[in-house]
């Protein structure tokens, strides 16, 4: 119980942190390419963080990684507050991204050794984006946002001092990259990759479209809170379903939903495509998840990689989602992030189809 309380304190202060970004950079004089920049600094150094801690998260204590994530996540969100030029921005969301990065495999691990369901305790995280997107629209002042998001962060530091130190869930040692692993699931990370590229772009102008489609912030935090809410719901019931379908089908759902997205002339039109991106992204995170913990046996760095790839999506999608909004404007963003999608769902089929060795 303790642990679905932390997974939904820490995912409700990074949404509520991360949603005003893009228009908190643009209030900074930021260029669509500058917010697409600040987006990559974060990601990037989510995306080292998450693969070095993901390692380690099989050879050292959890408790230790946890609090540590946890201490300097509360320090590096809190000091977002001293943002005040594109430059500032960009260098501390790289610090909280870093921060971030510590401790995700080590929660997965934890509830794993416990034989507690997956998918409920991933439904924990969307229903903390939920919370975080709605406590965000309706505070709507950032460096009140900034400081909420500090506290939760302590809080679970806190709640963390409570649980019970428990041994690395394995002393094998373990490189610090392995190709073999990587090869092993390019079927699950590549084309899971690919999507989250395109997603990232969306989202990282995303509340900049819904200002321009006369949404204020309080609507803002309300139509981002559809999406996780429903996650919420969704993953808790996707353990009795195969992986395959449920990867399968994410992806499909996923080339649907950012096509919904395009034709927009309000912004209560998004609704319809929210609900796909609700049960395209919980239908393949917790199928890779679960696909990836199934059949590997260094699991903390297994799903510490679909994390690590998560973030290098981040990374791309964010600086070239900042480009085209720059010189194409919201609509070619969302067609990007459509087609993107269906190359990872084609990248997905074709390697997954059986070798046929040719007859000599």
């Amino acid at each position: 119980m303790r642990l679905n309380v932390i997974q939904l304190l820490i995912n409700s202060s990074i949404m509520m942190s991360n949603l005003f970004i893009p228009i908190f950079a643009s209030e900074l004089h930021a260029t669509g390419t500058q917010i697409g920049i600040i987006g990559a600094c974060y990601g990037g150094a989510l995306f080292v963080s998450t693969y070095i801690f993901s390692r380690a998260a099989d050879s050292y204590p959890p408790k230790t990684l946890l609090l540590a994530g946890f201490l300097s996540s509360s320090i590096t969100f809190f000091i977002q507050i001293f943002a005040r030029d594109p430059i500032s921005l960009a260098i501390i969301r790289a610090l909280a991204g870093f921060s971030v990065g510590i401790y995700p495999a080590v929660l997965i691990l934890y509830v794993y050794n416990l034989k507690q369901s997956i998918g409920k305790f991933s439904s924990f995280m969307p229903l903390g984006w939920a919370i975080g997107n709605l406590t965000a629209g309706i505070i709507a002042v950032y460096y009140q946002i900034f400081a909420v998001a500090s506290f939760l962060f302590a809080v679970s530091f806190y709640l963390t001092l409570k649980l019970p130190s428990t041994e690395a869930v394995t002393k094998k040692k373990t490189d610090f990259f392995s190709f073999e692993l990587l090869k092993k699931n390019i079927n699950i990370y590549f084309p899971f990759f690919l999507r989250q590229i395109g997603a990232n772009g969306v989202w990282l102008i995303f509340p900049l479209y819904l200002a321009s489609l006369d949404a204020n912030k309080l609507w803002i935090g309300i139509i981002y809170m559809l999406n996780p809410a429903l996650q919420f719901i969704i993953m808790r019931r996707l353990d009795k379903y195969e992986n395959s379908f449920l990867i399968h089908t994410g992806d499909i759902l996923s080339v649907a939903a950012f096509i919904a997205l395009i034709p927009l002339t309000i912004f209560y039109q998004a609704i319809p495509g929210l609900v796909l991106i609700a049960f395209s992204y919980s239908f393949l995170y917790v199928g890779s998840i679960n696909e990836l913990i199934k059949k590997n046996e260094e699991k903390g760095a297994a799903a510490g990689l679909l994390n690590s790839s998560i973030a290098l999506a981040s990374i791309i999608g964010s600086f070239s989602g900042g480009i085209i909004f720059e010189y194409y404007g919201f609509r070619a963003v969302l067609a990007a992030g459509a087609f993107s999608a269906l190359i990872g769902y084609v990248v997905m089929i074709l390697a997954d189809r059986p070798h046929i060795p040719q007859k000599s």
